[in-house]
């Protein structure tokens, strides 16, 4: 008996979400399902900031927008100084100023020919869009970490 109740060899039927229907892209069969984003789950973004000013490698946010991407505002953390900050508030050049990165899943909208096998357009066939499912890298925040040193011989 696994953690869901079945037993060995029985299959599960999947039931589509609410919303999603089957599609075809470039000839192959493909499911579009309904995209929910819970606004629970939203961080609050005062401490975050009071986060960044109280580092010993403070940072700001920039937004990037891509009006192409889902979302289509993202922050990305800059790094203030090339240094860090001693605790009486002077820059220690010895250590460095280094971007926390952190890889993100995010939707790209690509233009298509919907219900095309890949080929060219049959009549009555409308160009539409589809979104791909991509990641990026992105600065989340700011880390001393002490300088890299390479020895030469």
């Amino acid at each position: 008996m696994s953690l869901d109740g079945r037993t060995k060899g029985q299959k599960t039927k999947l039931k589509p979400a609410k919303g999603s229907r089957p599609v075809k892209v470039f000839g192959r069969r493909a499911m579009t399902v309904g995209l929910v984003l819970d606004p629970n789950l939203m961080t609050a973004v005062c401490p975050v900031l009071h986060i960044a000013n109280r580092s010993l490698s403070p940072w700001t946010y920039r937004d990037t927008y891509d009006e192409t991407r889902v979302p289509q505002r993202i922050s990305q953390a800059q790094c203030q100084r090339s240094g860090c900050l001693t605790p009486e508030g002077s820059e220690d050049m010895g250590l460095e100023s280094k971007p926390i990165l952190h890889q993100t899943l995010v939707l790209r909208r690509v233009q298509g020919e919907k219900g095309s096998s890949g080929g060219r357009r049959k009549k009555g066939k409308k160009k539409g869009y589809y979104y791909r499912l991509e990641s990026e890298i992105i600065n989340v925040g700011c880390t001393c970490v002490r300088p890299s040193i390479f020895t030469q011989k």
